[in-house]
Order: structure tokens, then sequence, then C-alpha cells
């Protein structure tokens, strides 16, 4: 792929974010989460481009992201009231709600699985580009399939520069890792990919117990073992073993706590983050995207608490350090 990756501004912008929408092309654009790599989710063309972008397998679907809760009918059937319950809760925000998809809905944005997986965005660029398109968009994170998430414009184009049509440069995610995908097609809701939105935030909106899956049993984004990955190895470690080892001057560390350390200590490659979850959340892929242009041997991971406000962080944590 060699295309002219342009980098767009909005309000500006958005009529040629459209129209290249429009044609079938790829823009990438934030959400709250993390930046998106859009494209027209009724355009077998577009869905092509997404995939063939990422270097992504077509067996791992696509969420579908619209701009208003009556537009779930456009896309899911047989919907219950606890779909509802939630899109009036949390959306627009960073909860995706899988459903059983309308016929009409592509098989190639839904991996053949008879479910769609719907998100309404707190990003007024990315609602501003739904509209604009007068489409649904399909928007997996703007990276290649594995590699960090990227949560500025400047992350998209590590990865996508010349393999997408633009991005639009709307400053940092706010959240900065991806939503929370809870299945309501089971007799128990089921998170089937931990988020910010955790069980018992959802089990007090429905009144009912609320489960995070044990074995998926069905691909959502997010699901694959090695996930979230720098080109430089990374490795978990106990607070314990870091203040051990100590750190040498080609080796970078990501921490929540303060960790005593020994050695020479580079402190740019050390990035102590917070101790509080979203905050820590919204800063670690940028530290990981930060550490990996370093050119360093390794980087290390400071082991975080397994408490429930950690539970999506560890989750990517545990794919970006999958051997």
């Amino acid at each position: 792929m060699n295309k002219t990756t342009l980098t767009l501004s909005f309000p500006e912008d958005i009529d040629t974010a459209a129209r290249l929408i429009q044609k079938g092309e790829c823009v990438a654009v934030k959400t709250e989460t993390v930046y998106g790599l859009a494209g027209d989710a009724n355009n077998p063309l577009a869905i092509e481009n997404i995939f063939q972008a990422k270097a992504r397998p077509t067996s791992n679907p696509l969420i579908v992201h619209i701009a208003d809760i009556d537009d779930i009918v456009k896309w899911a059937r047989d919907i219950p009231e606890s779909a509802y319950q939630l899109a009036n809760a949390y959306w627009p925000g960073p909860l995706s709600i899988l459903l059983k998809k309308q016929p009409w809905v592509s098989g190639s944005v839904t991996a053949g699985q008879d479910t769609v997986v719907l998100r309404f965005p707190d990003s007024q660029d990315f609602i501003a580009l739904i509209k604009a398109s007068k489409a649904g968009l399909a928007a997996p994170s703007a990276n290649k399939y594995k590699f960090i998430s990227p949560t500025t414009a400047e992350h998209v184009l590590t990865s996508l520069n010349g393999r997408i049509a633009a991005v639009v440069d709307g400053g940092d995610a706010e959240v900065g890792i991806e939503s929370t995908i809870i299945d309501v097609t089971r007799d128990i809701p089921t998170i089937l990919r931990p988020g910010p939105i955790d069980d018992i935030m959802l089990s007090d909106t429905l009144h009912r117990e609320v489960r995070y899956a044990a074995n998926l049993g069905i691909t959502v984004p997010g699901s694959a073992k090695q996930h979230y990955q720098p080109n430089t190895p990374v490795f978990l470690l106990s607070t314990k073993e870091i203040e051990c080892k100590g750190l040498r001057r080609n080796e970078g560390l990501i921490s929540y706590s303060s960790p005593r350390l020994s050695g020479h200590i580079d402190e740019e490659n050390h990035l102590q983050l917070s101790s509080e979850p979203s905050h820590y959340s919204k800063r670690f892929y940028d530290a990981l995207h930060q550490l990996d242009k370093l050119a360093l041997s390794c980087i290390y991971l400071e082991s975080t608490p397994t408490t429930t406000p950690w539970i999506a962080i560890n989750n990517r944590i545990g794919r970006v350090v999958a051997g």
C-alpha cells in the first residue's frame, strides 16, 4: 500500500473526510477511548480497506459506530430491554453492546457471526464524521494489527502512514483504552472485553448479575492473545523484582508506584504513571509508544493491583506481555 496520508482538522476538513469515507477510503479519527480507523460499514470496499490497512485477519469482527440510540434498530434485531437500559445510561460513551444482527448486515463486518457490536462514541469529531458521511462507521483501533493502540494522531502515523487516506488530529484521547464490550444476548449479561465500565457499574444499572466471560466462545475485538504490543520486548515484573534487579541504561520501565531503583538510570527510560487506574489507563499506550521509539533492549512493566478497578488495564497488560 502506498497512499498519501493526509492530516486533517475538524471542523474545517469535515467535508473532505466525509468524501473520503463515501469513496470507500479509511479515515482515522479520535474517539474518547483511542483513535479508530473509520470506514463505511455498508461498503464492502471500505471494509476490505480497513482489514488491508491494519493487516488484520478477516476472522476478527469490527465494531459499528452510530450517532443515535435510535439507530440500534437499523443494525440489530431481537433487542432486549437491557440494551436500551445500558445505552441510555452510558451512551455516548466507552461501552460497546453485542446484539443479534439484522440480516442485511455484512458478514465481513461481523466475521460471519450472527451478532454485531454497536457503540455510540463520546467524541464530537467522530459523531460529526458519522453524520456527515450518512453512514454507520466500522472502526477498529487505528494501528496495525497487534501493535500498540493509538491515543494521538502521531501514534496513528507510526504504523499507518501511507496505508490510509487520512488522519484527523483531534488531540489526545481522553480515556486511553478500548471500550467495554458486553453481550446482552445471553441469559446473564456477559462482559467479553473489560474496559472503563466495569461489572459493578453495569450490574448497578441493570439491577441484576453481570459476569465476565471465562471462555469467550465468540471472537470480539481485542480478544487476540498477543495484542497492543510494541516492537520492543516487554516483560512483567513485580515491584520487588524490579527493585532487586535495578534498571540498566538500555532498559525501560513503566511503573505505577515509586520503586526504589538502583543502577545508572536514564530518566527518559522510566515513565512513572498514576496509581489511580483511570489516570494510568489514559497514559498507558502513550507510555509504550514513547519507550518503543528509544531502541531499548526491553521494557519492564510493574505489575499492577488485581482489584476490580484494574481489571481492564490488567487485561491489556496480559496481552502486551504474551509471548
